[in-house]
């Protein structure tokens, strides 16, 4: 009995239909994608900085390495580059100081470094509103 199943098994196995079937099967990929450790930035209003989020929530104030402020002043956009996580000051007093009104700003092209020290893009941060400290503004 166990031989009769055996040759069966082993017809079946070898027979030339079922081993044309075998080679005329598209040999399929598996595409791999790699988790990013950063899911998005979020703006500290306070100290005027950029801090990394990763997909556990945990902050992470240095993995931010570049991004790009951009702000419009009536029909003109400007655009300036930041390196590291934190506005420079002169950024700083210009949107607080100078500027008698809020300022909508944009934060675009987020660069993150991660352990490995590779850079990942994070999401772009809009309609961040900046306020001119209390003293720069006149009261009418």
């Amino acid at each position: 009995m166990k031989k009769i199943i055996y040759i069966i098994v082993f017809i079946y196995l070898f027979h030339p239909s079922v081993l044309r079937a075998q080679d005329e099967q598209e040999v399929k990929s598996i595409k791999i994608k790699k988790e990013l450790l950063f899911v998005k930035a979020v703006f500290d209003d306070t100290e005027f900085r950029v801090v990394a989020i990763d997909r556990y929530g945990n902050p992470h104030e240095n993995a931010i390495k570049s991004f790009v402020i951009f702000y419009k002043e009536g029909e003109n956009g400007y655009e300036a580059k930041i390196t590291g996580n934190t506005f420079p000051q002169k950024t700083i007093d210009f949107f607080t100081k100078k500027k008698k009104e809020a300022t909508k700003i944009w934060l675009l092209k987020i660069k993150a470094e991660n352990k490995e020290g590779h850079l990942e893009d994070l999401p772009d941060l809009y309609d961040i509103v900046i306020f001119p400290d209390c003293k720069s503004v006149k009261k009418k």
